[in-house]
């Protein structure tokens, strides 16, 4: 916050800091004194305003020598950008969504986690377990802005794909637009207990959710400006530049 000129009561949203298991909580908000030992992973959703406007960005990390955990998040990355660099104008939001869950179950796919192709785990809904929020939403002068469903600017809805209830957007891209790109990956109890009622539990190797579990999950998230070409992404230059 001091790098950014300003406090708590100035942010655009609550900032959301998870170590270990908390990464599975969306939005967690709990405000421990003491870090738990041993720490394994490290997940910060946070922002700040600039001239009125928001900015919301996300990072998760590997402590020292959790080597697997670490490999995860640099594949969750590598597709992240994939995604990011998608982001063009007159492509259809939802599809991109979509998308979005077929590459993160192909990521467990190639970490054992699940045993079924990316496709069947998305038409079983057994994705919705791992990923259970939208791969974004438009942002301004608020976090989640304004018209994300809106059919066209005379109003009119565009709704939501049928099994996916949190997506915040579902228009087709325009250029001019700003969304978050944010897939996530997490381990939530209640949610793949869930998965295991509805009879898809063997769509799982659990072995390898009770080896990913304490780490919570891996959420990562840039801003990208849609342009008439390449997607330009605001929050990657600046990291960059803040890393020297």
């Amino acid at each position: 916050m001091p790098g950014g000129g300003q406090d708590a009561s100035e942010l655009p949203y609550g900032n959301i800091v998870a170590l270990n298991e908390h990464a599975a909580v969306l939005h967690y908000t709990e405000l421990g004194r003491k870090a738990p030992q041993p720490l394994r992973s490290f997940l910060i959703d946070a922002g700040a305003s600039a001239h009125g406007y928001a900015s919301d960005i996300t990072r998760t990390y590997a402590a020292h020598g959790h080597d697997e955990f670490a490999a995860m998040i640099e594949a969750v990355d590598a597709a992240q950008q994939q995604m990011c660099a998608a982001v063009r104008a007159g492509f259809d939001y939802k599809h991109l969504h979509i998308d979005a869950h077929l590459s993160l179950m192909g990521v467990l796919k190639d970490f054992g986690v699940i045993t079924v192709s990316p496709q069947t785990a998305l038409e079983t809904g057994v994705s919705a377990a791992f990923f259970p929020h939208g791969i974004g939403h438009l942002i301004g002068l608020q976090v989640h802005d304004v018209a994300g469903f809106a059919a066209g600017e005379h109003g009119g809805r565009v709704e939501r794909p049928a099994g996916h209830p949190y997506l915040r957007m579902t228009r087709a891209l325009e250029p001019g637009m700003v969304v978050t790109i944010e897939p996530g990956l997490y381990f939530i109890d209640m949610l793949l207990d869930e998965v295991k009622a509805a009879g898809h539990g063997d769509s799982i190797n659990w072995d390898r959710v009770d080896f990913f579990r304490p780490y919570g999950g891996i959420r990562i998230e840039d801003e990208v400006l849609c342009t008439e070409g390449e997607a330009d992404n605001l929050t990657r230059p600046e990291f960059a530049a803040a890393n020297g």
